[in-house]
């Protein structure tokens, strides 16, 4: 397990920097899918609540250096992961790889929008209306994310799932 940890943070450090030099260009509405919310929720129902939250605050921190806001990239990744956690999945469970992939579903999409809405709270280049930020530019992002994680799953995921 502590192997794993060590690939995971490698990981982790590919998948921000993905995200901050490529998929932050991919936007709809300025809004764009987020592969650092799968992989802290991935980490988080795999491993556990406690490993997911720190993930996501190491994934706060470093998104926040590269995009220039730390305290709400922190704030906003440390809520994906602990929220992510509540789906975890134990090692000792009988869950099948459909059973693990909703949950993944399940965790990106819940982690996800709660992480959108500190993120568009906080965020306010085009002087738009809170509750429009929240609710319509949240749940776009959110859905962009769940659709890049059913994406990655088919293609990459679906073995990991199964063991």
């Amino acid at each position: 397990m502590t192997k794993n940890i060590f690939y995971f943070i490698g990981g982790l450090f590919i998948v921000v920097l993905v995200q901050e030099f490529g998929l932050s260009h991919l936007t709809l509405f300025k809004v764009s899918p987020d592969i650092v919310t799968i992989f802290i929720a991935f980490i988080s129902i795999s491993i556990g609540q406690k490993t997911g939250t720190s993930f996501g605050f190491a994934a706060g921190i470093l998104s926040g250096i590269l995009s220039g806001n730390i305290g709400l990239n922190m704030l906003a990744r440390t809520l994906e992961g602990f929220i992510a956690g509540y789906f975890n999945i134990p090692e000792d469970s009988h869950a099948t790889a459909k059973q693990k992939i909703k949950r993944l579903y399940g965790a990106v999409a819940t982690s996800g929008f709660c992480a959108n809405a500190v993120l568009e709270t906080g965020y306010n280049p085009l002087g738009l209306p809170l509750t429009y930020r929240i609710v319509a530019l949240g749940l776009l992002g959110t859905l962009f994310t769940l659709l890049l994680a059913v994406i990655i799953t088919r293609l990459f995921l679906r073995q990991s799932l199964a063991d």
